[in-house]
């Protein structure tokens, strides 16, 4: 069976879908971004966050600017084995009516971005892959942050299953994950282990720049020192056992 090659297009864009255009294209995915312009309403519906000549200076290819709301349209550059991120901010109507149209044209993996309690409402009644809700996501992580000071990055990733990243307490360095034994002393499991590599440049503050690796395995056995941080996972109050030893310092 021949490979179908995957891609993605991204319809509307503002600050969300800048950064998932930039992640895609620094991955190397096939991708493809249409802004909505309703050519035959007298009101301004355009996508007025950014424009197809900013896309361009910013290095995007593949653009359209097109009426998403109609399916004649839309068909000209869809395909419907495409997975569709719907970014649209200022306009939740032409969201609604842009599903309409990519459904008609067979297209089952949308991806749609919400603003409000009463869009994700109505967005996870329309039988679309994932109801995006950025703001509200990065509002309880960045919660989650302020309550566990001791941490660097804090996120729940299911119900009550937490991964963080953390620095290594006083007591851990010299020692390795192996070591320590994480799993039978704390009950969480380490993901992987970050280490900052001073790179002998300097910033405008006078304070070295560092390139971080990132050891995803054959990292159990590392000699732990102040230049790593450690991500982990697993409940709420496990975590929290382990981090404070960061606090008490």
């Amino acid at each position: 069976m021949k490979k179908i090659n995957k891609r993605f297009v991204l319809i509307g864009m503002g600050a969300f879908g800048i950064e998932v255009a930039k992640s895609l294209r620094n991955n190397n995915e096939d991708l493809l971004i249409i802004l909505h312009n309703d050519y035959d309403n007298s009101k301004d519906t355009r996508d007025g966050l950014i424009t197809l000549k900013r896309l361009r200076e910013m290095g995007f290819e593949y653009l359209y600017e097109t009426d998403t709301t109609n399916p004649l349209a839309l068909k000209k550059h869809i395909k419907s084995t495409d997975t569709i991120i719907l970014s649209h901010g200022k306009n939740f109507e032409t969201k609604l009516l842009t599903i309409e149209a990519l459904k008609e044209l067979g297209v089952e993996e949308i991806y749609a971005r919400a603003t409000r309690d009463m869009h994700a409402k109505v967005l996870n009644k329309m039988d679309i892959s994932r109801v995006i809700f950025p703001e509200k996501q990065e509002g309880k992580r960045f919660a989650l942050e302020l309550i566990n000071k001791s941490v660097k990055a804090m996120d729940e990733v299911a119900p009550g299953v937490f991964i963080c990243e953390m620095r290594i307490p006083k007591e851990f360095l010299g020692e390795s994950v192996r070591k320590l034994r994480f799993r039978d002393q704390f009950h969480v499991s380490v993901i992987c282990l970050k280490e900052l590599i001073p790179t002998g440049k300097f910033d405008d503050r006078g304070e070295e720049l560092a390139d971080e690796k990132v050891y995803i395995q054959d990292f159990r056995d590392v000699t732990l020192c102040k230049n790593h941080t450690l991500v982990i996972a697993g409940g709420k109050d496990r975590l929290k056992g382990v981090t404070d030893l960061v606090v008490k310092e």
